[in-house]
């Protein structure tokens, strides 16, 4: 991380310029006054198939629920907005796209796994913050199976977000010793599922809060999972937890594991694909992945074709679980191309 004075700056005016353009795509004339939850998400390149079966979960699952859709991503342009229209006319909803200048975020650490965009969703609360109550985000790797009538009743006055923690008091511990801060052995939560209180997110000055933190020379070398950790920080005393069915994390590298293999029950509302293997991805094709197939079925992206590996970590995982699904052929042909990569050092 660099140029730390720089950072605070950020904030307010700031980040309203950095979204370049808005789509509002409301083909059934909501009415803004009708809509009884904001949903954001926050996605880039190869996440935007998976972020849009994440809303077409949410909402083939929860029909009678009038939901206004918000999407920041610098790839705007890659969406197939057409398909958009179609999920928004044919369940009564509105979907507001941003297009971001990634030069916002240029300050902030990525990493291989995690590009800028898993600093979106602080943009979309401080811009939501100005026209909604509260808002649910959703990371693009989590699919909705269930309902989530709960969430939009559930009490939030007194708080600035409910979140899912994070593995248990151990982790906790951990993280606290990490971060050195005493407080998260409290609880540590995972930023991939959120029901904010966005008038208390900009009353509390959430978003100031953790640019400051980011800006901290001390803080930066202690962060390991970037946004999250900010986020933790930040909402030390300010959040409630809410039961795991709302973020239930699994890896489906977890597959290679016979131990750690599992399927999900109906109990969980929000399954949360962690770990760099996702469900949009050819070799990602199994059983506890079924919420995400069945979404895409149902979705206009249901002869979207799955994601083919990109980068060398990937054909090396590709290679792994084609192999697991005994199709072995397939596999070693992907095996060979990681091989190359390798040795022509591609990333």
């Amino acid at each position: 991380m660099t140029a730390e004075k720089n950072l605070p700056a950020m904030s307010l005016l700031a980040c309203e310029k950095s979204i370049k353009k808005q789509t509002v795509i409301n083909p059934c004339a909501v009415s803004e006054r009708a809509v009884q939850l904001h949903v954001g998400w926050g996605a880039d390149g190869d996440f935007l198939l998976g972020c849009q079966i994440s809303m077409a979960s949410v909402i083939t699952n929860n029909p009678e629920v009038c939901c206004h859709f918000h999407l920041f991503s610098n790839d705007i342009s890659q969406l197939d907005q057409q398909k958009l229209f179609h999920l928004a006319q044919q369940y009564a909803l509105v979907i507001t796209l941003y297009t971001l200048d990634n030069d916002y975020f240029a300050q902030l650490p990525t990493n291989r796994l995690w590009s800028a965009a898993i600093y979106y969703r602080f943009i979309m609360a401080q811009v939501l913050a100005q026209s909604a109550d509260r808002m649910l985000y959703l990371d693009a790797d989590v699919i909705c199976q269930g309902s989530i009538t709960e969430l939009l009743e559930l009490d939030l006055s007194s708080t600035v977000a409910a979140v899912v923690p994070e593995r248990d008091a151990t982790w906790w511990a951990h993280q606290a010793k990490v971060l050195g801060c005493k407080a998260l052995a409290q609880g540590y939560f995972n930023s991939g599922v959120m029901l904010l209180n966005l008038e208390s997110w900009r009353r509390e000055g959430i978003l100031e809060q953790v640019l400051m933190l980011a800006a901290n020379p001390e803080i930066q070398g202690k962060l390991t999972f970037y946004d999250q950790d900010l986020l933790n920080l930040a909402l030390i005393d300010k959040k409630i937890f809410l039961n795991s069915a709302y973020n239930t994390q699994y890896s489906l590298n977890y597959e290679l594991n016979e131990v750690k293999r599992k399927r999900f029950t109906s109990q969980c509302i929000f399954i949360h694909f962690i770990g760099p293997t996702k469900p949009w991805h050819l070799w990602a094709q199994y059983a506890s992945a079924e919420a995400f197939q069945k979404a895409k079925a149902d979705s206009p992206w249901n002869s979207e074709p799955l994601q083919q590996p990109t980068s060398t970590y990937q054909y090396r995982y590709c290679y792994k679980h084609l192999t697991k699904q005994k199709k072995r052929l397939k596999g070693y042909g992907y095996f060979l191309r990681y091989l190359l990569r390798k040795l022509l050092s591609l990333r």
